[in-house]
């Protein structure tokens, strides 16, 4: 028996109960509360895939749903947060402990702000290797982070406190005092609630300081062209919203924030350097982008899963800053 039948052998054993159990079902708009939306498709997947484990979809499947108020693309059934912190925990190592050059948005940071110095909290830290790249060449004041869990490596990199938590978590422990800058790189597409979490960005920065967001960009030209369904960065476990310009700018102006700067680019661990793979990444997208409805059974032979593949040079994230207005 193959790798894959083994595996879907092993989710078929699995009480259903129990796979119910890990979801929470999505009623309205996470981020405005409105309930009328638009289906864009359902996830056509049996399970998600997050590190080393394989976690089956509820019976219903999850469908990809389109607020018609604000804009915002969510998920009808996202892991509940007990299990997916449980994952997250189990899986760190293998999700987020990635090696990575952050020194290009360092500087990027020092010429948006004009400042060599500057009070900084970084969400979503993992081991600091952002907070680390701000301290080269210049006499940062406090580092911070927050994040779920305390991740190693990051307490040599800290110059400040560690917050942790969710960053929308309606009751958020910290210091109470503010910060010039707030980054959020690969961020918000895993909030739960983002009306919480942009009200805690309300109170964690300055009242004449910056937040810089980085996410996927649901109105690029992947899931414009192939579907947003179909969208590798929504086939994602940790994955629950999905953001365009107009969400993003009713979110903010919800909670006394406007987008200073907004600009389309390539996945962080793309922009510097590609992967040895990108060569093969790029014969897998050519593959797809001829025959996407063979692309999954065609992985199969290799026993590979068949999500869409990453193409190396697609620009389909975006960088906003936003101040306080």
């Amino acid at each position: 028996m193959t790798t894959s039948a083994l595996a879907v052998e092993a989710l078929r054993s699995l009480d259903p109960q129990e796979v119910q159990a890990r979801w929470t079902f999505v009623r309205g708009c996470p981020a405005c509360g409105s309930e009328a939306a638009t289906s864009a498709g359902t996830i056509p997947d049996a399970s998600y895939v997050f590190g080393n484990e394989q976690v089956p979809l509820p019976v219903e499947g999850i469908g990809v749903m389109n607020c018609g108020r604000c804009g915002l693309v969510y998920k009808s059934a996202v892991p509940s947060t007990d299990y997916l912190e449980i994952m997250f925990r189990q899986e760190a190592a293998s999700k987020w402990i990635v090696a990575h050059d952050f020194s290009a948005e360092a500087a990027w940071l020092r010429e948006l702000t004009g400042k060599e110095s500057m009070d900084l909290l970084d969400v979503g830290a993992a081991d600091g290797a952002f907070l680390g790249a701000c301290t080269r060449g210049s006499a940062s004041e406090r580092r911070s982070a927050l994040d779920v869990m305390r991740y190693p490596g990051i307490d040599l990199r800290l110059a400040g406190e560690f917050i942790e938590g969710f960053l929308d978590s309606p009751s958020l422990t910290w210091s109470g005092e503010r910060y010039d800058v707030v980054t959020l790189f690969d961020v918000v597409e895993h909030l739960y609630r983002p009306d919480h979490a942009f009200e805690n960005l309300g109170k964690l920065v300055d009242r004449d300081g910056l937040v810089v967001i980085e996410s996927g960009d649901v109105e690029s030209f992947w899931p414009r062209r192939y579907g947003v369904n179909h969208w590798w960065y929504v086939r994602l476990l940790e994955h629950h919203v999905f953001w365009s310009r107009q969400a993003l700018e009713r979110i903010a102006a919800d909670h006394g924030f406007k987008i200073l700067s907004w600009e389309r680019t390539r996945h962080k661990s793309r922009r510097v350097k590609f992967q040895t793979s990108w060569a093969f990444d790029l014969l897998k997208t050519g593959f797809y982008c001829l025959a996407p409805n063979y692309y999954p059974a065609a992985a199969q032979i290799f026993e590979r899963r068949g999500s869409q593949p990453w193409f190396p040079f697609a620009t389909d994230h975006f960088r906003a800053c936003l101040t306080k207005t």
